[in-house]
């Protein structure tokens, strides 16, 4: 239910995306996909999920006054071959990289309201206050690793296997990270550069099936109809243009 209501916030945040063309949506990554797929079956979280209705697309730089923003904190999950990573920066953006089967890359802004939600529980003091030898080495294929940065860039770091029993503190304070990451991996709309974009003929997409197709002209209407050539096998398709970010992964790399 809580998962859901998530994906309903997140989606509701569609109709404010900005419109753009080619040069604002990011190069497809190698072996990439547009999202992971919504599990069933999810129990309840024993938390709340802050409200992402908010969330907005982090199209292009995003300097702040020319310069990058602050880390504040990096969360990375290894399971197996699968790799997770979610790092929070100042003013809200977040960034995910997820690799293995397939390569992921997100980002977003989301408000700051839901920024301090994320973060409220965990601080360098918090994290400091973990005592290492409490928690279980980690494994090539079992491990997480968190690391939490002040005000002067100076941070505390705990690596674990999270297959062994987490001491409550630590729990209460990966876990808002732990969803937000599935949250961000799973949606299909506000954390996708091909939203809201505008094609023009000749601009060049990667499908999820990693075909590249060509816009070849865009039918005007009230809901326009993009037409793409395949230029890896002999097909043409016809996708409604505000549903492309369902489609395509990215631009085609240059």
């Amino acid at each position: 239910m809580r998962r859901l209501l998530t994906a309903l916030l997140l989606a509701s945040a569609f109709p404010a995306l900005a419109q753009h063309d080619i040069s604002k949506v990011e190069p497809a990554p190698d072996q990439g996909a547009i999202a992971t797929p919504i599990p069933t079956g999810r129990g309840m979280k024993k938390y709340d999920i802050p409200d992402l209705a908010g969330a907005e697309q982090a199209l292009g730089s995003q300097l702040i006054d020319g310069r990058l923003r602050k880390p504040l904190l990096d969360f990375l999950i290894t399971e197996g071959s699968l790799t997770q990573r979610i790092s929070v920066f100042e003013g809200g953006l977040v960034v995910v990289n997820m690799s293995g089967a397939a390569t992921i890359r997100k980002k977003l802004l989301i408000p700051l309201d839901a920024l301090s939600s994320y973060t409220s529980h965990i601080s360098t003091k918090t994290l400091d206050a973990i005592e290492e030898q409490s928690l279980a080495r980690p494994e090539p294929e079992s491990r997480e690793q968190i690391r939490v940065y002040d005000e002067e860039g100076k941070w505390v770091e705990r690596v674990f296997n999270p297959r062994h029993m987490l001491p409550n503190d630590l729990n209460r304070q990966i876990a808002p990270l732990r969803d937000l990451l599935r949250a961000i991996s799973e949606d299909r709309g506000v954390t996708s550069s091909v939203a809201g974009y505008i094609p023009k003929a000749g601009d060049e997409l990667v499908a999820d099936d990693r075909k590249v197709y060509r816009v070849m002209r865009v039918v005007p209407s009230s809901d326009p109809v993009v037409e793409l050539k395949c230029l890896d096998a002999p097909t043409t398709i016809y996708v409604a243009q505000k549903d492309l970010h369902l489609y395509f992964v990215g631009a085609r790399p240059h």
